[in-house]
C-alpha cells in the first residue's frame, strides 16, 4: 500500500510538471541554464521555408522578459554601401552611433513584419528607449554574467567562449551569403557598438565567441536579434521551457479592432481633404471578388471547362461594375487609352493645376501597344508627418492633384497603359502596425493617379498593411471608386488574404498581372498557379510584379537571378521589380525582360537615396502568332524630394548616360543577358523574333 501511495504521489508530481506555469518564466540561473521560448517565424531552410523562431530568455525583471534568438536568422549591412572602391577608400558616410545607421530603422519595420506579420503578440513587444522594437545586444551585454555569458571577451582560437557562439540558419547561409568560419561552422554576428567616429568599424562577436572589430559595410555579418516582451499580456499555452520543448504563448492583451465598415476616428481625420457632400458613400463602392488560393496544374487546365468571364470595367467618366455573380478570379478591364476618369471627390487647390486634363479621344486600333511602368509611388506621408510644412499632404494642398506627375504627364498620357507601384494606403484610419513608418494618404489623393494618367497599380508591398486589413480594404475601395485598376496577392491562406489578379484588354491585347511581395522560393508554385490562371482566362502577355530585393542597393542579390529565371520559365513574359527605392540593372532571359528595380518615382517621407529613376516602356506588336515584344525603352528621370515630389526627365546628356550605365550589369549574371552596347547611348532595346537585336 505504501508503495502504491508513493507511486501515486510521483505520478501527480510528474503530471504537475507537465503543466506550464507563468511563474516558471525566468532569466538565466547558474546550474539551471536558460528557459527557451518559441514565437514568430522566419525563413529557416535554405529554400526559404519558414519555421518558428527559438529564443533564449536572458533576464526577467518586473514581468518583462529579455530574449535573444538562438541562431542568426538573416544578414544585413549597417550602412548600405556596395561600391567596392568606395569601401576600400572609406569613401562613404560615417556614423557616430548605431541609431544613425541604415539598419536601425529596419529593426522596427522590415524584420518585425517578417517575424510576426499580423500576430497579436506584437502588442506585447516593448520598444527600447531609442525606439527600436527589435534590437542588437551591446558589447557589454555579451560579457554580462547575469545573462549567462562568460566575462572573457578576447579569447583567441582554439579557445572558445561557447556561451557567445551562434550558428546561422541554412537560409542565412545559403540564400543570404552569411559568412561561416571553416573551423567550426560558427558565424559572427555584429553588436551595436561603433568603435569610433573615424575608423568605420563595428564591434562584433567572432566565430569563436570573442569580441572583435569588423568593417560595418560587410554584407555577410549575421543578425542575432533581441527583444523585450511584456509577460503581463501573455500566457504560456504549451511546452516545457527547454530547448527541445520550448514554451509557446497566447496573447491575452487588448485585441480591440476597427471594423472595416466602422467610420474612421474623427480626432485624426484630415479636414483639408474631406470628401464633398456629393461623394459616393463607402458602402456603395464596387467590391472586388477574390479567388481562393487553389493550386492549378497544367493537366487540370488542359481538361478544365472554360473559365467564366470576370466583370467588365471600362475607363469612362462613369464606372459601372457588372453584377457580382459574374465575378471570377481575375478582373477583366477594357481600356480606352488616354481617357480621363471622373474623380469621385472634389478638391479646390490654392493654385490651378499645372497639367492639362487627358484628351477625351479614343484612338483607332493600333498595331502596337505601349505600357509604361514606374516605380515606388507613396502618394502621402508616414502618418506622423502629415501636417509638416514639407509633407506630401501640404504639397497637394498648395499645388493640387495634378502636380506630382505634371512634369512627365505627356509620356504617361500618350502610352496605352501606365502601371505604378502604390506604396501607400488611401484611408483615414488611425490603428496601424507597430513600425517606424506607416504610410497613408487621404482617399481623395487617388486623384493624383487619375490626373497623372496612371491607370493601374500594384497594391502589395511592405506598406500595404500599415493600417491593418481595414486600411487595405479602404484603399481598394477608393481605387475602385476612381476607376483605377489594381492587382496583387497578399497574405494567401490567411483570414485577411486578398488574391487580386489583373486582366486588362489594351487595344486588343489581353495583359495579365500578378503581384507578390517579399517572394520566397516556396512562393514559386503559387506564382506559377496564378500565371496559369491568367492564361486560362485568355491572357496573352503576363507581367509578374515582385516587391523584393535590398533597399538602397544598386544591384540585385544573387538569389533574385535564379528566382527571376524560374518565374519566367513558369510562363511569365516579363518581371517588373520594385522596393529597393533605387534603380537596378535590366537583364534579358530568353528574350524576356527583367526589371529588377525601377526605383522611386514620387515618394512622400522619402529618405536620402540615389534619385535616378525612369519611365520604363515596353511595346508589343500584334502578329499572326500573337503579341511579340518589339521594344523596351527607358526615359531617364530623377526623383525630387520634399517639398516638390515631382519626377522629371533628365535632359543633360551626362546624367542620361549615367542612368543607362546604372541599368546595365558590369558583368551579366549566370544565364542572363545584358542590354546591348547601344543601350548605353540610347536607352532602347530592340527585339525581333523573341531575341535582342544587337
Amino acid at each position: 500500500m505504501k508503495k502504491i501511495l508513493t507511486m501515486g504521489a510521483l505520478l501527480v508530481l510528474f503530471l504537475f510538471a507537465l503543466v506550464p506555469a507563468q511563474a516558471e518564466m525566468r532569466g538565466y540561473v547558474k546550474g539551471q541554464g536558460y528557459v527557451y521560448v518559441n514565437f514568430g517565424e522566419y525563413p529557416y531552410e535554405k529554400d526559404g521555408t519558414a519555421r518558428p523562431v527559438l529564443w533564449r530568455v536572458l533576464d526577467v525583471q518586473d514581468n518583462r522578459a529579455m530574449m535573444l534568438t538562438e541562431y542568426l536568422i538573416d544578414t544585413d549591412q549597417i550602412i548600405f554601401v556596395t561600391d567596392a572602391k568606395a569601401i576600400e577608400n572609406h569613401d562613404y558616410r560615417r556614423i557616430h552611433s548605431f541609431e544613425e545607421s541604415d539598419l536601425f530603422p529596419k529593426l522596427s519595420t522590415e524584420y518585425v513584419d517578417r517575424l510576426l506579420g499580423d500576430d497579436p503578440i506584437r502588442g506585447a513587444l516593448i520598444p527600447e528607449p531609442n525606439g527600436a522594437t527589435l534590437f542588437l545586444l551591446s558589447a557589454d551585454d555579451y560579457i554580462n554574467i547575469a545573462y549567462g555569458f562568460e566575462k572573457n571577451q578576447w579569447a583567441e582560437w582554439p579557445a572558445r567562449i561557447k556561451s557567445h557562439e551562434a550558428s546561422g540558419t541554412p537560409y542565412a547561409i545559403k540564400q543570404r551569403g552569411l559568412y561561416v568560419a571553416y573551423q567550426n561552422d560558427m558565424s559572427p554576428y555584429w553588436v551595436a557598438d561603433v568603435k569610433s567616429d573615424t575608423d568605420y568599424k563595428l564591434q562584433i562577436v567572432g566565430f569563436n565567441g570573442h569580441l572583435s572589430y569588423g568593417a560595418y559595410t560587410r554584407v555577410n555579418i549575421g543578425l542575432r536579434l533581441a527583444v523585450r516582451l511584456d509577460l503581463n499580456q501573455l500566457e504560456i499555452n504549451g511546452g516545457q521551457g527547454t530547448m527541445q520543448s520550448p514554451y509557446t504563448f497566447n496573447y491575452t492583451g487588448s485585441t480591440e479592432t476597427v471594423s472595416a465598415a466602422a467610420p474612421a476616428p474623427t480626432e485624426t481625420a484630415l479636414p483639408v481633404f474631406q470628401p464633398t457632400a456629393t461623394a459616393e458613400p463607402a458602402a456603395q463602392l464596387p467590391v472586388f471578388t477574390y479567388a481562393p488560393d487553389t493550386p492549378v496544374s497544367y493537366e487540370q487546365l488542359a481538361t478544365a471547362a472554360p473559365v467564366a468571364q470576370a466583370p467588365l470595367y471600362t475607363l469612362a467618366p462613369a464606372v459601372t461594375a457588372a453584377p457580382a455573380s459574374q465575378a471570377s478570379s481575375a478582373l477583366l478591364y477594357t481600356l480606352a487609352p488616354s481617357v480621363n476618369t471622373a474623380a469621385p471627390f472634389s478638391y479646390a487647390p490654392t493654385e490651378a493645376p499645372t497639367a492639362e486634363p487627358a484628351a477625351q479621344i479614343v484612338p483607332a486600333e493600333k498595331d502596337t501597344v505601349t505600357l509604361s511602368f514606374v516605380g515606388d509611388c507613396s502618394i502621402g506621408d508616414s502618418a506622423q508627418f502629415t501636417t509638416a510644412k514639407s509633407s506630401y499632404h501640404v504639397c497637394l494642398q498648395n499645388n493640387g492633384f495634378a502636380w506630382p506627375f505634371s512634369l512627365v504627364k505627356d509620356y504617361l498620357a500618350n502610352d496605352d497603359l501606365t502601371v505604378a507601384n502604390l506604396e501607400v494606403v488611401f484611408t483615414t484610419r488611425t490603428r496601424h502596425q507597430d513600425k517606424m513608418y506607416y504610410l497613408r494618404g487621404d482617399s481623395s489623393f487617388v486623384q493624383v493617379l487619375t490626373e497623372g494618367s496612371v491607370e493601374m497599380v500594384n497594391t502589395v508591398n511592405n506598406h500595404c498593411m500599415d493600417f491593418m486589413n481595414e486600411g487595405y480594404v479602404d484603399s481598394l475601395a477608393t481605387l475602385d471608386s476612381a476607376g483605377v485598376k489594381h492587382f496583387g496577392t497578399i497574405n494567401p491562406g490567411l483570414a485577411n488574404a486578398h488574391d487580386d489578379l489583373g486582366l486588362v484588354d489594351v487595344n486588343g491585347i489581353l495583359f495579365g498581372f500578378v503581384g507578390w511581395s517579399y517572394p520566397q522560393e516556396y512562393d514559386l508554385k503559387n506564382i506559377s498557379n496564378r500565371i496559369l490562371q491568367l492564361r486560362s482566362q485568355g491572357a496573352e502577355v503576363v507581367v509578374v510584379s515582385l516587391h523584393w530585393g535590398r533597399e538602397t542597393y544598386m544591384t540585385p542579390e544573387s538569389w533574385q537571378n535564379s528566382f527571376a529565371r524560374n518565374v519566367l520559365d513558369a510562363g511569365a513574359d516579363m518581371i517588373w521589380g520594385h522596393h529597393p527605392h533605387v534603380i537596378q540593372p535590366i537583364a534579358i532571359y530568353q528574350g524576356k525582360p527583367i526589371l529588377f528595380s525601377t526605383g522611386n518615382f514620387t515618394f512622400g517621407t522619402m529618405s536620402d537615396v540615389n534619385p535616378e529613376t525612369g519611365i520604363f516602356q515596353v511595346t508589343y506588336e500584334k502578329t499572326a502568332n500573337g503579341p511579340a515584344l518589339k521594344e523596351l525603352r527607358v526615359i531617364p528621370c530623377t526623383t525630387q524630394k520634399s517639398p516638390d515630389f515631382r519626377p522629371k526627365e533628365l535632359t543633360e546628356e551626362k546624367s542620361r548616360l549615367q542612368v543607362f550605365k546604372d541599368l546595365t550589369f558590369k558583368k551579366a549574371p549566370y544565364m542572363l543577358e545584358n542590354p546591348p552596347e547601344s543601350f548605353l547611348q540610347t536607352g532602347v532595346i530592340q527585339f525581333e523574333n523573341g531575341q535582342v537585336v544587337q
